[in-house]
């Protein structure tokens, strides 16, 4: 009898857990729709009214309405805009993925020399917001500080700012060499380990740039497993040095978890 009324309040236990949890996950379901259909009204806003230096990432086989090819993401960035017409710089590179092109920006791969052909691309608006309906605008990105955007500088310091006395960070140098490591250039070969151990070696020191470099490998789980947890730390100890990227990326991610308070 004993042993029949513990399965009894088990079973009765489970069930109300069960009925519980239902309504928690149907709101949890709710809530993230409603939340992709702001950020989709909010893309769909930005391509509408379209602003000098906002970046797309466009689908190139739905652009020309070529054949499937392997390689079809490029990178674009709004020179001028007027009634008409927006004018874009494309990328000379062409990415095989949307997160390929993204840490392409996020390593500041749109100031390199000659990663934008010196052609200018004249779209009519409306092509531009019917080019997006499609689904060949994969991802639209404005930056909020008119520099940054993913974490990556997509504008260059006006030149006079140039001649101010730079400040230095503690942890630039293992930043700087991991970056090298990340993307396996300046005589270094590709190592996403090291650069993933010099970055944290990095953001242990205090440096903002290598917190935030951290972070996005957790949250993208690059070398390691995907950590959310361990990412909003990350962009947290950077926001609080009011690097703005930081404290974008940290809100960004922290709608994406439970627990997350901003």
């Amino acid at each position: 009898m004993i042993e029949f009324t513990k399965r009894f309040f088990k079973l009765k236990k489970t069930t109300a857990l069960t009925v519980f949890s239902i309504p928690l996950v149907l709101f949890m379901l709710f809530a993230g729709i409603t939340h992709y259909q702001e950020l989709q009204e909010l893309e769909h806003q930005q391509v509408k009214n379209p602003l000098p230096n906002d970046v797309y990432i466009i689908d190139n086989e739905v652009l020309n309405k070529q054949s499937r090819l392997r390689e079809k993401y490029m990178i674009t960035q709004v020179t001028s805009v007027d009634d008409n017409n927006v004018y874009l710089k494309v990328s000379n590179f062409i990415y095989l993925k949307v997160s390929d092109a993204i840490r392409g920006i996020r390593t500041d791969k749109l100031l390199t020399r000659q990663f934008f052909s010196n052609e200018i691309l004249k779209l009519p608006r409306s092509q531009l917001e019917q080019l997006w309906v499609n689904g060949g605008v994969s991802e639209v990105g404005r930056s909020n500080d008119g520099m940054h955007l993913y974490g990556g500088v997509i504008i260059a310091r006006p030149k006079q700012n140039l001649l101010k006395k730079r400040k230095y960070r503690i942890g630039t140098q293992e930043n700087q060499l991991a970056i090298s490591y990340y993307q396996g250039d300046m005589g270094y070969e590709q190592d996403w380990k090291e650069a993933f151990r010099l970055f944290k070696q990095g953001a242990e020191k205090g440096n903002p740039y290598s917190q935030i470099n951290l972070a996005q490998m957790y949250r993208d789980g690059e070398t390691v497993e995907v950590n959310l947890k361990q990412a909003l730390y990350w962009f947290n100890m950077a926001r609080k040095q009011g690097v703005y990227s930081a404290k974008e990326e940290y809100s960004k991610l922290c709608r994406q978890v439970a627990e997350c308070i901003e």
